[in-house]
């Protein structure tokens, strides 16, 4: 069994796109066929002569000049080069199609390499079920959150945006081969190697096949005729059409009947968003005839009010004291929670034996009866607390209920 081959993965540079984070997937498919390392320090010459293709995922950080000349020996000396890039230009779609960001796009009719979108076809990929006229508008593939690329000769194109996403018929992708084997893989969205597109685009998951044998080893080869029916759209740029809206004249009336002039930055003034520092000697030159001293101006440190005193860290815990026992001797636990039989009872002896220890010839007080009959009706919910009624009344109460309750014949 032969030995795998081994592919390196700079991280050294920022790269936004990881093996341990958004290209995990990635990682598992290569596994069972190359030996992936990563390298995280200044490329060297040693580093990279054991490695068949190097990847730069993403670089966001500047290379030197000696890691450039590292890069071209190793190209030079036939190492694969392959450089996943991102945001640039944008590549958007016009209307809405299965994605909802306009950069998602599904890109059709973009393989322009003849080798290529042949062998797509041949593989169990997702297909547009209509008779094109040229079947390489059958396939479709997932390119999000990229950029166009300028290829020149001897690079060659594979990839292009196609007739249906803005902008049109420009590269997304350029491969540039050396007689002594060096290539370089140029694609201008690493996102369609990103965990979430890769595992749901079979298309772009034999892409990745395809780039991983064209740039590990000799088995394709491309001929003129691969790429004779290519539609290649100059880089054209635009105004920065917001930075210039911020910038127009107050008033263009006396424009009207005049003739534009043929340079047109001739008809926006600048001046009137300008910063003048004409007055600035008038100002200084006031300190003099005030009589106050001129100085630059110092940081004046604030000073605010504090409404509560600093906080101190307490070096024990605070200790609460404990609530005071109910005053329970106050109440009459039986007066309370007896029933109404029993201090009727209770009321009915402490009533007797006041009588009996008085004197038997003296007749009781008719005001001692009255308090009787009131604290009875009391216990037995005739009357409130709050509401005083005579005796006389209350045994009226008690006698109509009495009356009511008789049962009937």
């Amino acid at each position: 069994m032969s030995a795998k081959h081994l592919i390196c993965f700079d991280i050294s540079k920022s790269e936004r796109f990881q093996l341990t984070d958004n290209y995990k997937l990635l990682q598992r498919k290569l596994k069972s066929l190359w030996t992936i390392e990563q390298n995280d320090t200044e490329l060297k010459a040693e580093k990279l002569q054991r490695a068949k293709i190097f990847v730069l995922a993403g670089p966001q950080d500047r290379f030197t000049q000696d890691e450039f000349e590292v890069l071209k020996d190793f190209v030079n000396n036939g190492g694969s080069l392959w450089v996943l890039l991102g945001d640039g230009d944008s590549v958007v779609r016009p209307h809405y199609y299965k994605d909802f960001h306009p950069k998602e796009c599904f890109i059709g009719g973009g393989i322009v390499c003849e080798s290529l979108w042949r062998h797509l076809l041949e593989q169990n990929i997702e297909k547009l079920d209509y008779d094109f006229t040229d079947e390489k508008y059958k396939i479709h593939f997932h390119y999000p959150y990229g950029a166009t690329l300028n290829v020149s000769d001897p690079a060659n194109v594979l990839i292009t945006t196609g007739p249906v996403v803005y902008p049109f018929n420009r590269p997304l992708a350029g491969y540039y081969y050396q007689p002594n084997g060096g290539k370089i893989l140029a694609l201008g969205s690493g996102y369609m190697f990103h965990d979430k597109y890769l595992a749901n685009d079979k298309t772009n998951d034999a892409l990745l096949n395809y780039f991983m044998k064209l740039l590990g080893s000799h088995e394709i080869n491309y001929k003129h005729l691969d790429f004779n029916d290519l539609e290649i759209n100059d880089h054209k740029t635009f105004t920065d059409i917001g930075f210039v809206a911020d910038l127009p004249k107050a008033c263009l009336i006396d424009s009207i009947g005049s003739e534009i002039p043929a340079d047109f930055k001739q008809m926006f003034d600048m001046t009137l968003c300008a910063l003048s520092n004409r007055l600035l000697k008038d100002v200084t030159s006031a300190y003099h005839h005030l009589h106050v001293k001129y100085e630059p101006l110092k940081i004046i440190k604030p000073q605010f009010e504090i409404p509560l005193p600093p906080l101190q860290l307490a070096t024990f815990p605070p200790v609460f004291s404990e609530p005071a026992a109910p005053p329970l001797e106050l109440y009459d636990l039986d007066e309370v929670f007896s029933a109404a039989r029993t201090q009727l009872a209770n009321m009915t002896g402490q009533c007797l034996q006041t009588i009996q220890r008085k004197d038997s010839r003296k007749k009781p007080h008719y005001k001692e009866l009255e308090n009787y009959i009131k604290e009875c009706a009391r216990i037995t919910a005739i009357i409130n607390e709050q509401h005083d009624m005579p005796a006389r009344e209350i045994l009226n109460i008690v006698a109509q209920q009495i009356v009511n309750y008789r049962p009937y014949d």
